[in-house]
């Protein structure tokens, strides 16, 4: 089985799509931009519950995936974003799809019935009616398609995660059916159907396993509100929060966006009249000292003028010793006072003159000053006044903030709600669907204990994962699989006591060997692996990357130019590091930049911004 291409169509959307090349898929780029989503929707359209939309995908209302399978036919599965419902059509199809389907399929695997998703492609590659071991007694089940699928389909989580690439969890629950499937891809062949009818012990841990079941929906619906309506309606419900959500947090942008403004400006006032109340400070203080010194002056000019008049009296008047100079009767000349007044006049004069260019001086200081207040004064006033406006502004803006954060409160609080609802129901279906299929598979046959895998066959398959981490130039040996843990061990070192790189390597050397086994051996296999972030954890030992020939190639190198050149399946994957250039021109690459004017934006298209110019565009 091939993938051909993963297709989201809407109304009024452009596609979002991906071909997927025969031999090998990159898609790598910027975090957050719909990598690993592309995964995540290949889990669903093959029969996963749920797929978990981002923002990017709303208005996209059909998910289509185009599939080849071993007799050349080509199908397209569509499945709604949130249906339980998959349609089939026998052609290739990659728009929105309006005609009937000519196969309406369940999602969800049964046994009871064929006319489901799993039962379907299992028919498609010769596996269906295959049956796995479920315990060491010899009890069976019917093979799912998912429990093939995470065989070959690897999500960044499970990459790297402790638990063995054969199990899907820690529990030891379905381990013994997990194993079997292993087995049954190595081995060709699934377990043998022994006794039709369950012993009576065996339908006694059934039956208190379906009770047990029962008392656990009984009590999850008690916990539903019986005036929350069902699960279609909530689902409604959520769709309509989520939109008036969507316009209260416009709404909050916006006005927080104002408010914002509006105290960034009265910031901005209040720092304007700091500087102008300084000012207008340092201006009275420079008035009030040359108010001090003009005193000073005017009083310098009255006792100069007081010196003036006193001298020219004293110089007239007195006799003896001269009040001037001090010289004795005997040593003045004649005229002597008269001389003596005229130079103290002169000099007084001099001082005096001197004092008024300094007061007139003073005066247009003042006067400048002056001027300078009343320009300061009105300037404060005026930027007094936009603050004061500014002010209620705020006031205004909170008040109309109040009752949208209110709002905004009032739906996350309905969303919780519905989302808390569906959760129930969603819990309520998958314990009902474990029951039903309890129900319907009844007791586990009682006969002969299942086998293990041929120890020929385990130590083939040792060697395939050795061979692969060869070529990835991944330098550890000794690699075995050990079937009564289901784990794999590097040396004496199980796979999970190693790093997340190590790890993570190790899974996908894992997946890529037992893809590679069954198609030369022409197993039963879905013939295609995808691995999200094998490598994006992983740091060779010694080595560092470089471009210089001298020096040899890094893993991630080698990883790429194997799964292309060597690998017989068909290969997708998911990294954020680039892949090497040889890739890049060969297979074929998807590089998501998230950035609108730079390569692909992500797995959506970006949507045109209505606000815009004409050149604007919003993320998608």
């Amino acid at each position: 089985m091939r993938l051909l291409h993963l297709t989201f169509a809407g109304i009024g959307r452009d596609p979002a799509r991906v071909l997927f090349d025969p031999k090998l898929t990159v898609i790598y780029g910027a975090s957050d931009t719909g990598k690993s989503f592309v995964t995540e929707a290949i889990d669903y359209m093959l029969g996963a519950r749920k797929l978990s939309m981002i923002p990017e995908a709303e208005g996209y209302t059909q998910i289509l995936l185009g599939l080849q399978f071993p007799d050349g036919n080509v199908i397209t599965l569509m499945r709604g974003p949130q249906s339980s419902k998959v349609s089939v059509y026998t052609e290739d199809l990659r728009e929105l799809i309006y005609r009937a389907a000519d196969l309406e399929l369940t999602a969800q695997h049964s046994a009871r019935s064929s006319k489901n998703l799993s039962r379907y492609l299992l028919e498609r590659i010769g596996l269906d009616g295959s049956l796995v071991s479920t315990n060491d007694t010899g009890g069976t089940k019917l093979l799912g398609f998912r429990d093939l699928l995470h065989l070959c389909l690897i999500s960044e989580t499970r990459m790297v995660s402790k638990v063995s690439p054969v199990l899907r969890a820690t529990g030891t629950s379905g381990q013994t059916a997990h194993k079997s499937v292993l087995k049954l891809l190595l081995t060709g062949e699934g377990e043998t159907p022994s006794g039709d009818r369950p012993s009576p012990g065996q339908r006694r841990v059934h039956k208190g396993k379906i009770s047990l079941l029962d008392e656990l929906i009984l009590d999850l619906q008690r916990q539903l509100d019986p005036q929350g309506g069902n699960e279609t309606e909530l689902v409604g419900q959520l769709r309509r929060v989520l939109a008036h959500q969507d316009e209260a947090a416009l709404s909050l942008r916006e006005i927080t966006g104002l408010h914002a403004q509006a105290v960034a400006r009265r910031a901005e006032l209040s720092v304007t009249l700091g500087r102008y109340e300084q000012r207008l400070a340092e201006v009275d203080d420079l008035l009030g000292r040359f108010g001090l010194l003009r005193s000073q002056y005017e009083s310098d000019l009255a006792r100069l003028e007081m010196v003036n008049e006193a001298g020219s009296l004293l110089g007239y008047f007195r006799t003896g010793t001269c009040v001037f100079c001090g010289a004795e009767p005997e040593h003045q000349t004649a005229n002597h006072g008269s001389q003596e007044t005229t130079a103290l006049h002169t000099s007084v004069h001099a001082e005096s003159a001197k004092t008024r260019q300094l007061l007139s001086d003073l005066h247009l200081t003042i006067d400048d000053l002056r001027v300078q207040r009343e320009e300061l004064v009105e300037e404060h006033t005026l930027r007094a006044e936009q603050a004061q406006l500014t002010d209620q502004s705020i006031a205004h803006i909170e008040d109309d903030l109040r009752p949208v954060q209110n709002e905004a409160a009032e739906l996350m609080t309905a969303r919780s709600r519905v989302e808390a609802q569906l959760g129930l129901h969603q819990r309520i279906q998958e314990l009902e669907d474990v029951r039903a299929g309890l129900v319907a598979d009844g007791a586990v046959p009682g006969g002969r204990p299942s086998t293990g895998i041929p120890a020929g066959t385990v130590a083939e398959f040792d060697r395939a994962v050795e061979r692969t981490l060869e070529q990835w130039q991944v330098r550890i040996h000794d690699v075995a699989y050990d079937q009564y843990t289901a784990e794999l061990f590097v040396g004496d070192h199980a796979r999970a006591g190693h790093g997340k790189g190590m790890r993570a390597v190790l899974h996908a050397a894992f997946t890529v060997s037992l893809a590679d086994c069954c198609l030369h051996k022409e197993h039963p296999h879905p013939g295609f692996v995808v691995l999200d972030s094998p490598l994006v954890t992983y740091r060779q030992p010694g080595m560092r990357r470089t471009d210089d020939p001298d020096l040899p190639d890094s893993v991630i190198d080698y990883f790429y130019r194997d799964l292309f050149r060597r690998f017989t399946g068909q290969a997708v994957v998911v990294e954020n590091g680039d892949p090497p250039a040889d890739i890049a021109e060969q297979a074929h690459v998807y590089m998501f930049s998230r950035d609108p004017h730079d390569h692909r934006f992500g797995f959506f298209p970006v949507l045109p911004d209505p606000t815009a110019d004409g050149n604007g565009a919003t993320d998608s």
